[in-house]
């Protein structure tokens, strides 16, 4: 299985055109990787505090527009974007206190990806990653596999329904080391303190406990490494 840095590359033949748009930018790493092949990006997301993030980590890029935009209604027009990148699908529907799965709301999202592009490109952890079980630490109401594994599906079925075929698929990794625990714990609880962050030293203490206790069950701990398991997946449209 080769690592998520080698993947980009073969998907460069998909990639390397005129005009991209990235469906939830988050803090900019993907998109980054997408302005390197791409002549022009448009990224869109929903959090102003995505975008702060993303200014600075794209300042140096003179080749992406950022934009605060909703999935569900993207003011562009049909087929204005050679192809879409999509990170984080599976995320779209997050729920709150009680789980759920809004494959509507999905579907919709879906409806409007088709409208702007002929292709599209998924990247995201497959129900097998590790970082599903971190983010019960969270919000332990989560069930990311579960969500992942109804996500995927739709995906399937909907590009079926639709006339685009899966040219390509398959499995990468994404590699985390850090120096030592203390920076390893630190970091995980950095990436999801949108969603809780720790009220007191006694809430902090327990909250690493337990993504020790994820990370060791892992054998990921004594390595002071995380990788997560990630599927991608390239749909084109081929007509009537």
């Amino acid at each position: 299985m080769k690592p998520l840095q080698e993947i980009w590359g073969d998907l460069e033949k998909y990639l390397r055109v005129e005009n991209a748009l990235e469906q939830g930018f988050s803090n900019g790493k993907y998109t980054s990787i997408l302005a390197n092949y791409a002549k022009n990006v448009t990224a869109i997301d929903v959090s102003e505090d995505f975008l702060k993030m993303a200014e600075e980590n794209l300042k140096d890029y003179n080749n992406v527009h950022l934009m605060l935009m909703d999935a569900l209604n993207m003011q562009f027009a049909d087929k204005s974007f050679d192809v879409l990148l999509n990170t984080s699908f599976h995320e779209f529907d997050l729920s709150g206190e009680v789980y759920s799965v809004d494959l509507e709301l999905k579907k919709r999202i879906l409806e409007e990806m088709i409208r702007v592009s002929n292709t599209i490109i998924f990247v995201e952890p497959t129900e097998n990653a590790v970082t599903n079980e971190l983010f019960k630490v969270f919000n332990p109401n989560e069930n990311h596999s579960d969500r992942i594994k109804q996500s995927n599906k739709l995906i399937e079925s909907f590009m079926k329904e639709n006339n685009y075929e899966l040219v390509e698929s398959g499995l990468t990794y994404n590699e985390d080391v850090f120096n030592n625990q203390e920076e390893l714990e630190e970091e995980m609880l950095a990436w999801w303190a949108d969603i809780k962050i720790p009220q007191n030293e006694a809430d902090k203490k327990e909250m690493i406990k337990q993504i020790d206790s994820i990370l060791e069950n892992a054998t990921m701990l004594e390595k002071l490494h995380v990788i997560e398991e990630i599927g991608y997946k390239v749909y084109q449209y081929k007509g009537e």
